[in-house]
């Protein structure tokens, strides 16, 4: 069984993914996996600036800026357009600077209220959101597969992230975390619908300037700059992790569409333990190795599923 070749703009012809084949739906996986670890990156980054009192505005209008200049470069390089499809540079805009904007800044408030560990465990809640949005809006049926995979990732995430030692979140920080989790499923779906045309990376580009060009005023606005010093090498991180994950998403999207990326994405939370324990000191328990293996599978689940666009 031979690999289906995507169209110029990256996304797979609807024959081809009714047909389905595996290899096309482990590429998607695979991409998602490398979105979900460079998410990971961030999560650890965000609490270490969030604790050491880094404005947001700061913080994130850092990231997002630095992750808008490598993928403008990336793109360059590349010979790829600047710009997303007529039709679709508003949209693109609009993902960034209020869908992705809001989901970033309801997280790091989560992690200016919480532990890691407790964060991403609410957090997780937006596959679930995803799944039950995408049933609400389109004609589809739920495949046993798609909700083994959901209860397996969702179950295993929960394992993860709160059998550690330190979990700990104010009444204020699960309101954000729910709410971010609510936000970046609405913008997870909106992304897959709205941007058709566009490639991935010119995608992820803009989505970045929106998110830049949304927390830079805000922190001009509201005076809510603070100074980054000692904070650089972090900062700098963040950017290229954000610049990787960006991309890698948008081309699983296009792969497995939203519910199926956002199940496999959740492997994000086991990286993030994982991340944690090797440059935070903080230590693995048996019970989230298991959590982190239940994981696993359901990721394994979703890339060996026909990616029918009939069924979830």
């Amino acid at each position: 069984m031979t690999a289906t070749t995507p169209q110029p703009d990256g996304r797979i012809p609807l024959a081809a993914a009714a047909a389905g084949t595996v290899t096309d739906a482990g590429i998607g996986v695979a991409l998602a996996v490398a979105s979900a670890l460079s998410y990971s990156l961030t999560i650890v980054v965000n609490r270490t600036l969030a604790t050491a009192h880094v404005h947001a505005a700061t913080a994130l209008g850092a990231r997002f800026t630095i992750a808008f200049a490598v993928l403008v470069a990336l793109l360059r390089l590349r010979g790829e357009p600047i710009l997303p499809a007529r039709g679709e540079r508003l949209r693109v805009l609009g993902l960034g600077a209020i869908g992705y904007g809001l989901e970033s800044t309801l997280f790091f408030m989560a992690l200016e209220r919480g532990t890691a560990a407790a964060v991403a465990l609410m957090f997780y809640a937006y596959p679930a959101i995803v799944t039950v949005l995408e049933l609400a809006t389109r004609p589809a049926r739920l495949t046993g597969r798609t909700l083994g995979a959901l209860l397996l990732s969702v179950s295993g995430t929960a394992v993860v992230v709160g059998a550690g030692s330190h979990v700990a979140i104010t009444a204020g920080g699960v309101a954000c975390a729910l709410g971010s989790a609510a936000s970046f499923a609405v913008y997870l779906i909106a992304s897959d619908r709205l941007v058709t045309r566009s490639n991935a990376l010119t995608t992820g580009t803009w989505v970045a300037g929106g998110c830049a060009l949304s927390f830079l005023v805000r922190g001009a606005v509201t005076e809510g700059f603070s100074s980054p010093s000692g904070h650089w090498v972090a900062l700098a991180g963040n950017g290229l992790a954000t610049a990787s994950a960006f991309v890698l998403m948008f081309a699983a999207l296009r792969r497995l569409g939203a519910s199926r990326t956002s199940v496999v994405m959740t492997f994000e939370a086991v990286g993030a333990v994982v991340l944690a324990a090797l440059f935070l000191g903080e230590h693995l328990s048996a019970a989230q190795l298991a959590g982190g293996a239940a994981v696993v599978v359901a990721t394994a689940l979703i890339g060996l599923a026909k990616a029918d666009p009939a069924e979830l």
